[in-house]
């Protein structure tokens, strides 16, 4: 079409507007992308070539008898003027998450693998290759969830046969079916885990650090909001995140520079109304994607090159974004052959495969699971830890819905099932009220015995009894993931005053950070 149709209405229209690209443009190479494309439409032998090189002339206000090559000669801002890093752009360009940390974690657990050899610890290596050296399977046998390569597997020594009941088989299977569908991140893209972050153009620091007089003419009185164009941001990191993608940003406008100044200002470009709040007009939504190798908290290093409206070139560093535990929080996989009404269920038995695999007194911790290509397998070696939290039930009922709701699977216990089917948020889960401490002492959810509670009120010391037990209410169990491959578990045994939240997880550091983030959900 741009070859062959320049008899038609949409030739000129086009020209226009690619001269126009290239003369006025912001971003360079958006300028030279546009520069090509024209030189597309004028490539023609002949009469026609010159028609049209003295229409493009025409089309860029150069005069007929100028050279055809002038148009070529479009002088780009000499490289010392295109081109500048500045150190306190993180003073008018902010890069800010849309949900704030519940904690900030100033910390981050290392551990050394204590050994000779410089190796990292094997639950940081976590995946190995089929081709690995002996030596290196028998580091890996420490580690929490562990990949083991079929030939270390093969190489290890005859175990005696052991006899399952149908129980342990059933979780078996259910486990094995679970973690066929976990990627191997060594040859396909793992889980990833996103955070949202918004950015925005504080208008008034930005013509500062620009160099713009502003004495002359004080920002009150200046008729155009300032903007930059074609964005991109890089992000880093220390921590095991693997490779972060760039994101691109093709135009952002600055904020108003007081409260009311945006709605008196004549703007030369005015945002376009969609239904969205104020404030949102001058953000643009970022979207920071990771693929943790082991999941834990850290800072992702933010770099911004971005296009000013005079075609200079601007970059610089921005404030970093803090990654907390919880944002390694995701939902458990449900293979594509589960029903929508079996999903509730099939996460249910998953919590209770994973809370009986993750036993100390475990029947399942020699067994090895294939993930996703069946090119390595992992292994579970669960730990076990509680957390006494002093919250009335409704409190805690209300800070679960809020933040971990989407990783409910059950509730069980009449009178706790009452009060979460009020509130209306947790849904599609299954609602256990045949579960009695007295009767069912196999279940998952079995809190037959209560919470303990220290008194040490003077009425008690006096020798009054007091009622140490408080009316059990029933249980919340929680599903958690945390990428590449482990899983977080919580059993909440709700009472009136207070709740026992018993913790069991595949990857031990984890419990680092988990009492710090109970603490700020519940009793903050």
């Amino acid at each position: 079409m741009l070859i062959h149709q320049h008899s038609s209405r949409l030739f000129l229209r086009l020209s226009r507007m690619l001269a126009f690209t290239c003369l006025y443009y912001p971003d360079l190479e958006v300028r030279d992308n546009a520069r090509i494309y024209l030189r597309m439409l004028i490539c023609i032998p002949g009469k026609k070539l010159r028609n049209i090189l003295n229409l493009g002339d025409l089309i860029l206000g150069i005069s007929p008898s100028s050279q055809s090559s002038s148009f070529y000669s479009v002088q780009s801002p000499r490289l010392s003027q295109k081109f500048k890093t500045f150190r306190n752009l993180s003073s008018c360009i902010h890069l800010e998450r849309v949900t704030p940390l519940l904690v900030k974690q100033l910390w981050s657990l290392s551990l050394s693998s204590f050994g000779v050899s410089n190796s990292k610890p094997a639950y940081l290596e976590g995946v190995q290759d089929s081709e690995a050296p002996a030596e290196e399977n028998e580091s890996a046998e420490s580690s929490s969830t562990e990949i083991i390569p079929e030939m270390g597997r093969i190489s290890q020594p005859q175990e005696p046969l052991r006899v399952m009941d149908s129980k342990i088989a059933e979780i078996l299977n259910t486990l094995r079916n679970y973690f066929s569908y976990i990627p191997d991140f060594r040859y396909m893209p793992g889980l990833r885990v996103r955070i949202n972050c918004s950015l925005r153009l504080e208008s008034s620091n930005f013509i500062r650090m620009l160099g713009i007089d502003t004495t002359a003419s004080p920002l009150e009185e200046i008729d155009v909001l300032p903007a930059i164009h074609a964005t991109v941001l890089k992000f880093s990191s220390s921590a095991p995140y693997g490779p972060i993608p760039s994101y691109r940003i093709p135009f952002l406008l600055g904020e108003g520079y007081g409260n009311n100044a945006s709605q008196n200002l004549s703007l030369s470009i005015v945002p376009v109304e969609n239904g969205t709040r104020e404030e949102d007009k001058f953000r643009a939504s970022v979207a920071i994607e990771l693929e943790p190798r082991v999941p834990t908290p850290g800072v992702v290093d933010v770099h911004i090159e971005t296009n000013a409206e005079n075609g200079q070139i601007i970059e610089g560093q921005l404030q970093g974004i803090t990654v907390g535990i919880e944002d390694m929080f995701l939902k458990a996989i449900v293979p594509p052959d589960i029903a929508e009404d079996a999903i509730p269920r099939y996460k249910l038995d998953l919590f209770t495969a994973l809370w009986e695999a993750c036993g100390t007194c475990s029947n399942t911790g020699r067994e090895i699971f294939s993930l996703k290509g069946s090119k390595g397998v992992a292994a579970i070696s669960g730990t076990r830890s509680v957390k006494l939290l002093d919250i009335p039930a409704a409190s805690l009922v209300q800070a679960t819905e809020r933040h971990l709701a989407c990783f409910v699977v059950g509730v069980t216990g009449e009178p706790l099932i009452d009060i979460v089917q009020g509130g209306g948020i947790i849904q599609n889960i299954i609602w256990d009220t045949t579960s009695d401490a007295s009767h069912d002492s196999t279940s998952v959810a079995n809190f037959d015995t209560g919470p303990l509670f220290l008194t040490y009120n003077d009425e008690d010391a006096k020798g009054h009894v007091s009622n140490g037990r408080r009316r059990n209410l029933g249980c919340i169990l929680i599903l958690i993931v945390l990428p590449p491959r482990f899983h977080l578990l919580f059993q909440m045994e709700v009472c009136d005053d207070s709740t026992l939240v018993r913790i069991r997880t595949d990857h031990w550091p984890s419990l680092a950070y988990i009492d710090d983030y109970l603490e700020a959900l519940y009793l903050s």
